[in-house]
């Protein structure tokens, strides 16, 4: 099954099976047998249904993320599926040591699971979303997995394009190396996000999107905007439909 968003765009979470703690329109959670003994990170990726509003606290391999969609009623406000994909990705040693003493900024981090995830493989990360209640959300996951961590997860506050933002940012941390977004995709303003990714991407730095496609023609249109500055290369997620796109600047030279 699919949750349908406002517009009518398909979103999916990943994990939705035990955790379901409110019904919701009297009806019974989708998934009631327990996983007991089966390692959370492994178990396969389920679609959400009507009942998936009580979405409460989920265990990611060693991260214990609580998510509020009941309250929030928000794209920051779960673990969708392109979120887990990239998690996916971020147990491959090639990017394990991407991130290792590497400063790394997640853009639309919601939950912040991938910003902890960069944190774990030595990162040093700054979470950030442009929504204050997913700003609490993740100072939230990082108070409860700070033992997990191998460096603090700074949070800030930054709304794609603003240029304030983006400059307070830039003096604050300088560039970055790794630049992460899941899903960013889908809200996103054409411009918004490039202008922001461009602002803040070292000369020398990659940039990582997961997204589940949902509208091609709109999602195609805003990647393509980056073909100007950065070269791009897409795959799809090994077991899933997310598609990865892996952009890194293009040097120009006088």
């Amino acid at each position: 099954m699919s949750e349908e968003a406002g517009d009518g765009r398909a979103v999916r979470f990943a994990y939705n099976d035990e955790i379901i703690e409110n019904k919701g329109k009297g009806e019974s959670p989708a998934h009631e047998e327990s996983s007991e003994g089966q390692d959370p990170v492994e178990s396969a990726t389920q679609e959400s249904g009507d009942g998936l509003l009580g979405l409460k606290v989920r265990n990611f391999g060693p991260l214990i993320i609580a998510q509020n969609y009941e309250r929030m009623q928000g794209t920051g406000s779960a673990v969708w599926q392109a979120a887990e994909a990239m998690l996916q990705m971020m147990t491959l040693p090639a990017y394990q040591t991407m991130l290792n003493d590497r400063k790394v900024l997640e853009l639309g981090a919601g939950t912040g699971i991938n910003s902890l995830a960069a944190a774990m493989s030595k990162g040093h990360v700054v979470a950030t979303d442009g929504d204050l209640e997913s700003l609490a959300l993740i100072e939230e996951n990082v108070k409860k997995n700070q033992f997990q961590l191998n460096r603090p997860v700074v949070v800030r506050q930054l709304v794609w394009g603003d240029q304030a933002q983006i400059k307070a940012i830039k003096q604050e941390f300088g560039l970055f190396d790794v630049i992460l977004g899941s899903d960013v995709l889908f809200e996103a303003i054409e411009g918004h996000l490039l202008v922001t990714v461009y602002e803040l991407c070292a000369m020398q730095g990659v940039v990582i999107l997961t997204h589940t496609p949902r509208e091609s023609a709109r999602e195609n249109s805003i990647l393509q905007s980056f073909s100007r500055y950065f070269n791009m290369t897409q795959s799809i997620v090994s077991g899933t439909d997310v598609v990865c796109t892996f952009l890194t600047r293009k040097i120009t030279y006088y």
